[in-house]
């Protein structure tokens, strides 16, 4: 995936470049390119931030493509990424992974000094992200994320930390031997629940609850499919609770939960 038509058809001329030159690279590259699974067309495809919304595959490579120019300068000029709407076309292109996001890019969240533009924000806070999960500094994974928020622990108010499905998650969860945590990543990165095993490195499920905080967020489009996206672009394992589905079936809610648990 590259951020701009430019750059996806660069990419496109050096694949073909490779393929004429290697005919055994030539060969998988075509196969590749019609490759289907169960029926379904899930090949090889280079798309931009402008045409990649609907596709996903398992894994994506993106290629950040801007960088220091000849005098080693990198200008602040990122395309449609500076224009309005920047940082939701990156919020699509991020959650189109289903399994793996490969980032390749040559310059550093540090170089991007214009993140008054909340296109140009987003990417630098996805670059610290990336460069931070690529070194296992979990730590710093948890500061980006709870950074791409204005609140803080703090903040939280009293509605957020005595809402009662939450609180009654949490209960049934922690008796039935899980740890949880709440409010894990905070804001629209927040996870309600964050649920582990003693001795995991990591956790092993998020859970997003509707709590009066999910309905507060008026853009559905962001609320419903690109929040949950975006989680699991950052490499959380996500699903969302009702609460009338709680109050109607508790069993059936809690079924559902361990299954995500074990299959982890």
């Amino acid at each position: 995936m590259a951020f701009s038509e430019a750059q996806q058809e660069e990419i496109e001329f050096a694949l073909q470049r490779l393929a004429d030159d290697d005919q055994d690279f030539a060969e998988q590259l075509e196969a590749e390119r019609e490759r289907e699974d169960d029926g379904q067309f899930n090949g090889l495809l280079v798309k931009n931030l402008e045409n990649v919304q609907g596709d996903e595959r398992d894994v994506i490579v993106m290629s950040v493509c801007y960088g220091p120019n000849p005098e080693g300068r990198i200008l602040m000029n990122f395309g449609p990424i500076n224009q309005a709407g920047g940082e939701k076309r990156l919020n699509v292109a991020f959650s189109r992974a289903r399994h793996h996001m490969a980032l390749v890019s040559s310059m550093k969240s540090s170089a991007i000094t214009n993140d008054y533009n909340e296109g140009a924000a987003c990417l630098k806070n996805y670059l610290r992200y990336a460069e931070a999960a690529s070194l296992g500094q979990q730590d710093a994974v948890s500061a980006v994320l709870k950074s791409l928020s204005g609140r803080t622990d703090r903040s939280l108010t009293e509605d957020d930390e005595q809402d009662e499905v939450v609180r009654q998650l949490t209960e049934t969860l922690t008796n039935s031997g899980w740890q949880v945590k709440q409010n894990v990543g905070q804001s629209s990165f927040r996870c309600d629940l964050a649920v582990c095993r003693e001795g995991d490195l990591t956790y092993r499920l998020g859970i997003l609850v509707d709590t009066s905080q999910w309905y507060m967020q008026t853009d559905l489009l962001e609320r419903e499919l690109l929040r949950p996206d975006l989680l699991k672009a950052f490499g959380w394992k996500v699903m969302v609770v009702r609460a009338r589905d709680w109050y109607f079936d508790q069993k059936w809610v809690l079924a559902d939960i361990e299954q995500a648990l074990r299959n982890r």
